[in-house]
């Protein structure tokens, strides 16, 4: 089969401004995960002068007990902001990581967008893909939502899943308005209105932790390393099986057409397909 690069940018300042912008996001949630941890020193410092104190004494005095549960809330709080930031901090990683290698390897044959028949992709919501969409409003996915979404049937170009973002949705026409991550050869990002089976909710890092793995041998979905395009694929190792330490925690899955290499691509990228009835 053959593959067709992604509009690749040129390296100017105007057309790597999506790229900074994301850059300067994960340096402002880096800065507010170092405020969070430094605000969680006092609490432990607190919680183990107090806990030494009680095995000295051995007993435990109504206003210590209170004190304890004072620090132990204050202590969650900080855990969950912390759990939250890191997670902001990993899914904007991950979308900066997509732009950068779908850049920068444009002149690489092996790491280009490749050519698929819309039939192929025929993705609705597998168990996996349900179970994974952080979904509002009586299931509608919500605004600023990563998704895989297909692109509609465009004169002399091939649908293709593409890694996009949630604008909005129309409830009128039910239709998503989703923007394309990547630009094009003009330095636009393009947007289409595609309805609900043609877009899948990309599943955060932390939901993903909370699913089953996709067992090997499974059909999926899963983003093409070095690009921002979503293909057919077979899981061929899950994270739990792979024993790579280069590659640890992710998949290990086998595209249709690509000469039978294993390639590894992050947990959040590969989302199963519903199955034939």
């Amino acid at each position: 089969m053959d593959r067709k690069s992604r509009a690749s940018r040129a390296a100017s300042l105007d057309e790597t401004n999506e790229e900074v912008s994301l850059w300067k996001q994960i340096c402002s949630s880096l800065l507010k995960l170092e405020n969070v941890q430094k605000e969680s020193e006092p609490i432990i410092t607190s919680v183990n002068k107090l806990h030494m104190t009680i095995e000295s004494i051995d007993a435990i005095s109504p206003s210590t007990s209170y004190k304890l549960k004072e620090l132990y809330s204050e202590g969650i709080t900080t855990s969950i902001s912390e759990s939250k930031t890191i997670t902001d901090v990993i899914e904007k990683l991950s979308v900066l990581i997509a732009l950068r290698d779908a850049s920068e390897s444009a002149s690489d044959p092996r790491r280009k967008k490749r050519k698929t028949e819309a039939d192929d992709l025929k993705i609705t919501s597998g168990p996996h893909a349900s179970k994974k969409s952080k979904l509002t409003n009586g299931g509608i996915i919500p605004v600023g939502a990563a998704v895989a979404a297909k692109q509609p049937k465009q004169k002399d170009k091939t649908e293709e899943w593409i890694l996009a973002v949630v604008i909005s949705y129309n409830s009128d026409k039910n239709k998503y308005h989703v923007e394309d991550v990547d630009q094009d050869e003009t330095g636009t990002r393009q947007k289409y209105l595609v309805p609900p089976k043609n877009v899948i909710p990309i599943p955060s890092v932390a939901e993903v932790r909370q699913l089953p793995e996709i067992p090997a041998h499974t059909d999926v979905l899963a983003l093409y390393p070095g690009t921002t395009c979503f293909y057919n694929a077979i899981v061929v190792t899950p994270p739990s099986k792979n024993k790579d330490s280069a590659s640890t925690g992710q998949y290990k899955v086998q595209f249709e057409d690509d000469n039978d290499e294993t390639k590894v691509v992050t947990p959040i990228h590969v989302l199963e397909k519903a199955k034939s009835k």
